[in-house]
């Protein structure tokens, strides 16, 4: 099989060059969901106030973990909360995988600008998408739980799974999962690396006044297709 290895400063240049020309449009659309989702959990009462916050933080601070675990059962028992907190991730996984088509359409040449032709997949793709990082997800928490190691090793190797789910509607779920498997081998910590310096990234775009971060988001998209495509020829 092909060795294809990850060059982090090439993703995060490419990430970057993406971000100047087609971010503007794509960071609205960020700053849109988070607008939505943020006002779904606060009609449902799905946000935690920040009097709340400061109640559980003094709490902690004086060690009195009954109230804490009162505060939180107290937070967590709206259902109305739950709705709204249920809405506001299916929205958010909704737009993920259009933002994760429409990188992909763009750096292929499928798509030449921003566009919402990028939402117009088959309702079977966002199906599978969905169980794709729900398996995901429940592998790293298991291996997270083992010990943080493994947690660390196994998230960098799962990662690209709905991003191959998107580009290849006709995959199953399993060979989505082993697709990425397989295109990150030999490049765990490189991926790991490159995980830390989008997170860098995030913390920067948070510094700039917050909006930033929408930004910081559109890098963080453009840097992972980028690692997508490199390590694609692992496949074959």
């Amino acid at each position: 099989m092909a060795n294809y290895s990850l060059e982090i400063s090439s993703a995060v240049s490419t990430g970057w060059e993406y971000a100047k020309k087609y971010g503007l449009l794509i960071a609205v659309i960020y700053l849109v969901v988070g607008i939505i989702t943020s006002g779904l959990q606060s009609l449902t009462g799905g946000g935690m106030s920040p009097s709340d916050s400061q109640a559980i933080g003094e709490a902690i601070g004086r060690g009195d973990w009954e109230s804490v675990g009162a505060l939180a059962q107290s937070y967590n028992n709206g259902i109305g909360a739950h709705f709204g907190t249920g809405i506001s991730c299916i929205i958010s996984f909704i737009v993920s995988i259009g933002l994760y088509n429409l990188a992909l359409g763009l750096m292929s040449g499928r798509f030449t600008e921003v566009t919402f032709d990028a939402f117009k997949l088959p309702l079977s793709v966002y199906a599978k998408a969905f169980v794709v990082s729900f398996i995901v997800g429940i592998i790293c928490f298991v291996a997270t739980l083992c010990c943080i190691i493994p947690g660390l090793f196994v998230a960098p190797r799962l990662v690209l799974a709905p991003v191959y789910q998107v580009e290849n509607p006709e995959a199953g779920i399993i060979e989505s999962i082993s697709a990425s498997w397989k295109m990150t081998s030999g490049n765990t910590f490189s991926m790991l690396c490159l995980g830390i310096i989008m997170v860098g990234v995030c913390i920067l775009g948070f510094m700039c006044c917050c909006i930033g971060i929408y930004f910081a988001e559109v890098i963080q998209l453009f840097a992972l297709i980028a690692a997508y495509y490199q390590m694609k020829g692992n496949l074959q």
